[in-house]
């Protein structure tokens, strides 16, 4: 992979023996994406997809269509502190030492113990479903266990504020009776890693839980499975990015080429048409309908502000409720901010603020509330990016972004040579961006490389590379990993259960392990002719030179894994 691109970056940790550890590679269109929409990554290792049953643990993103996007992936031979720290550095260096500003896991302490110590900076949020999942088992032999469960969604998804949460949370627990629940109270303690209302301050790109992550894995599950060896892994997650390659140039084309009909009437809902992708525009004309259930109840004129109450109808288990919002509107600047924070934690505009813009009579909205990370009038540059499953011949703006490349490439090793010449290139270019329309937001630290990415900050030797580079170590395949969860189950089985069990396992041996006498007479059914080719005819014997060769390599491969198998159970 490497030979087919220059920027495939890859790094293997072996233990002493030379056996693998732990993979991670990502293609250099996932590394220029990274740029774009690394901001929030979803992290999960609940996958498993080869033979040795290592976690497969992939970074996903959200990219301009609301789309999953795969900035890299992993393979763990073990779920613990020291691993994931691996695989997080191993991340790092690939995408130039940018660490994701939010990072979405689930429950595990091995997992924050890394995150703590590789990404400080990050904010770390926990999977919402993994978390409510655990409610049956928690309190399923509780008499009162609907009544808490109900209690609990409620407290969680309907709760306006952090003081009503932590009110509500003391009732709950003292209602129930809960004040020994340990699970409750560690959850409480770690309330501002999962509880909805104390992470809607922060950009997360609409993700509570790793949702993502877990269909970026059903995305694999047609093109990997358990079988799956090391080697194939590798190609076939490359057939996978070529299928999500192509999918992404196909909704590009459809926003940039066909339209979406307006819902209403409003100049704003125009002003989106004509700025986001479909997907995005389809969640803004969501909340334009939805503005029919809002109503302003109270506006009150201070000296900055104009702030609104808004009231909203809507349905919770069956029963029409209200909510209310608080809008604080800046006639000045046109800003408006909402209490339900839907726009800082999901980048799209809410009912409550359009309702206000409407009564404000504002026709347009500040630029702050077009994110460019939802625009379709934006080359994104991983657009451009060889990859090795990249079909150049059917992309003319790649071969023409490689081309010029190359030629500024050129350049630069003669510009180099001295500080007075880098200098005056760099004032050429300044100029030959303004020309070309390039603005300041554009820049960052990646520099092309012939079509290819090259960091500024030098990529260290990774283990594989430092150790293939001697012909006399051999790498060994990894152990099959030992996985963490619920044991073989002893419970009890009906008499056909017991007899289809019986019979599958019946079954796999016979075709796993067939008799010399089945052997033999596989062979001598190769003299005979196929149904479709006459005695004699020259499509025979075609046939039956095929099926000889194919007995011959198959004998010999037979031969050379044993001696191979002989081989490692020497070494050990």
């Amino acid at each position: 992979m490497k030979d087919l691109n220059n920027d495939f970056f890859y790094d293997i940790e072996l233990d002493e023996g030379n056996r693998i550890c732990s993979v991670f590679w990502a293609d250099a269109r996932s590394r220029a994406a990274c740029e774009e929409f690394g901001d929030v990554i979803s992290f999960d290792t609940t996958y498993l997809t080869n033979k040795y049953e290592m976690p497969f643990a992939p970074f996903v993103g959200v990219n301009h269509h609301g789309h999953s996007i795969l900035l890299g992936c992993g393979l763990l031979s073990f779920e613990d502190t020291s691993s994931f720290v691996w695989l997080f550095e191993s991340w790092m260096r690939c995408m130039g030492n940018k660490a994701p500003d939010g990072i979405i896991t689930y429950q595990c302490r091995a997992m924050a113990n890394a995150i703590k110590e590789v990404f400080p900076n990050s904010r770390h949020r926990w999977c919402l479903w993994h978390i409510m999942k655990k409610v049956p088992k928690k309190f399923n032999g509780c008499k009162e266990y609907v009544n808490i469960k109900s209690d609990l969604n409620a407290l969680i998804y309907d709760r306006g504020c952090p003081t009503e949460f932590e009110n509500g949370w003391s009732d709950l627990v003292s209602t129930y009776g809960l004040e020994d629940n340990e699970w409750l109270f560690s959850l409480y303690e770690e309330r501002h890693k999962w509880v909805p209302y104390y992470l809607r301050n922060d950009f997360w790109a609409g993700m509570s839980t790793t949702q993502r992550s877990e269909g970026m894995n059903a995305f694999f599950d047609g093109f990997i499975n358990s079988s799956t060896s090391l080697q194939q892994f590798v190609v076939q997650y490359d057939n996978a990015l070529k299928v999500k390659a192509q999918k992404e140039v196909q909704v590009d084309f459809s926003s940039l080429n066909t339209t979406i009909g307006y819902g209403s009437q409003s100049p704003i809902e125009r002003q989106f048409q004509l700025e986001y992708t479909h997907e995005k525009f389809e969640e803004v004309q969501k909340e334009f309908r939805s503005r029919m259930n809002c109503f302003i109840k109270e506006t009150v004129a201070d000296d900055f502000f104009n702030i609104y109450t808004i009231k909203e109808e809507h349905m919770w288990e069956g029963k029409c409720s209200n909510k209310f919002y608080k809008v604080h509107f800046d006639p000045m600047t046109k800003n408006a901010t909402c209490s339900c924070l839907l726009f800082e934690f999901k980048g799209i505009l809410c009912r409550h603020s359009l309702l206000v813009f409407g009564q404000e009579d504002v026709y347009s909205v500040p630029v702050k509330y077009i994110l460019k990370q939802w625009s379709k009038n934006i080359h994104r540059r991983h657009t451009l990016i060889r990859a090795s499953y990249s079909n150049i011949n059917q992309q003319p703006t790649m071969q023409r972004y490689q081309m010029l490349c190359k030629q500024f490439n050129e350049i630069e090793e003669v510009a180099c040579e001295s500080e007075g010449s880098s200098k005056e290139l760099i004032k050429e270019l300044e100029l030959l961006r303004e020309k070309f329309g390039c603005s300041s937001s554009m820049r960052n630290n990646i520099i092309s490389d012939g079509g290819e990415l090259r960091y500024d900050k030098p990529e260290s030797v990774t283990i594989q590379e430092s150790s293939c580079a001697r012909d006399d170590v051999l790498v060994r395949s990894p152990v099959q990993v030992k996985r963490k969860g619920r044991p073989c189950t002893n419970r009890l089985k009906s008499t056909l259960e017991k007899k289809t069990s019986q019979r599958k396992r019946t079954s796999k041996k016979r075709t796993a392990t067939p008799c010399v006498e089945d052997s033999e007479n596989a062979l001598q059914d190769v003299t005979k002719p196929p149904d479709f080719a006459p005695i004699g005819s020259q499509s025979f014997q075609s046939y039956q030179l095929s099926q000889e060769s194919q007995i011959a390599v198959s004998g010999f491969m037979s031969l050379l894994n044993a001696i191979h198998k002989n081989y490692d159970e020497n070494i050990r």
